[in-house]
């Protein structure tokens, strides 16, 4: 399910000084000026579709049933710890900076993230927030971001720019991954570690299990120079372990010195179609982007 983008009507509260609109999701959207009769149409399809949407939030309303949000005490050893429950009814988060909260909420990497102060990137906090029942991923995003609207009193513009993508697409062949059972419910975060292999040099190991081709492209995103979009077609989840040598970093060893990388560590556009059965190409596409318009430090509870 993707996650819906609702516009805030603009108003005293809510528009900024050049009159743009400021996203809060539980306003309502502003619609253009339509003739009378599609007018009508609208309004019709719109009191039909309330009801529905109330129906479904007295049965199951995105937000969570319990929250407890607070500065970190925790960190070290739990440092940026962000994963949903067991059974996708939560979201437990340990030593975790808001702006990087923010990522996983939102599902952008930190440089779509701009505005706020510097007590984002600074200090730390801790999460514990369950719902009612079980959700999809998408939901408890949503819920999430809800959380820290509400908790943070974060309010957000949201931006869409055409800029140079990679697509990510099943390579010649056709994909590598094995397929999860759509039975388990568990979706652990996924991230790249360095190994040490046998020659002593090390590479890079991306590891996930019951993983959507939109979340391996989102994680991509966040290490490379550009944003990447899934474009595969493959709907289901899927257990991923692809070994590559990222692009820019030089890893180096406890002491301080320079480590290697081992002999068969090859770089991402190599490993994919090889590992995956996926690759890049280069394009255009819409790259979402954030802009903090207000923030403040929670109050603990």
């Amino acid at each position: 399910m993707a996650r819906r983008c609702i516009f805030a009507r603009p108003n005293a509260a809510t528009a900024t000084s050049g009159g743009e609109p400021v996203y809060r999701r539980h306003e309502k959207m502003a619609y253009p000026r339509l003739p009378a009769c599609a007018a009508l149409a609208v309004a019709v399809l719109a009191i039909f579709a309330h009801g529905l949407r109330a129906q479904s939030q007295d049965k199951d309303p995105l937000t969570f049933e319990v929250a407890s949000v607070k500065p970190s005490t925790g960190c070290p050893p739990a440092c940026g710890l962000i994963r949903s429950t067991v059974g996708s009814a939560g979201y437990h988060v340990e030593g975790a900076f808001l702006r990087t909260i923010m990522t996983v909420a939102y599902s952008v990497t930190d440089r779509q993230i701009s505005g706020g102060p510097s007590w984002m990137t600074t200090e730390r906090f801790d999460i514990e927030a369950k719902a009612a029942g079980s959700h999809t991923v998408d939901e408890l995003h949503w819920m999430l971001a809800h959380l820290l609207e509400e908790r943070f009193h974060l309010l957000v513009r949201h931006e869409t720019r055409q800029e140079p993508v990679w697509n990510l697409v099943v390579a010649n062949g056709g994909a590598k991954m094995p397929v999860h059972d759509p039975e388990d419910k568990d979706y652990p975060p996924m991230g790249p570690q360095f190994a040490v292999d046998k020659d002593g040099g090390l590479c890079a190991v991306l590891q996930g299990r019951n993983e959507t081709m939109k979340y391996l492209a989102f994680v991509l995103s966040r290490n490379m120079d550009r944003g990447t979009l899934d474009q595969t077609g493959l709907p289901g989840r899927y257990d991923v372990s692809l070994r590559y040598m990222p692009d820019g970093v030089h890893p180096r060893h406890p002491d301080g010195t320079e480590a290697p990388f081992s002999a068969d560590c090859f770089d991402i556009f190599t490993a994919l179609p090889r590992q995956l059965g996926l690759r890049l190409e280069a394009g255009r596409g819409p790259v979402e982007y954030l802009v903090v318009e207000h923030v403040e430090k929670p109050v603990a509870n």
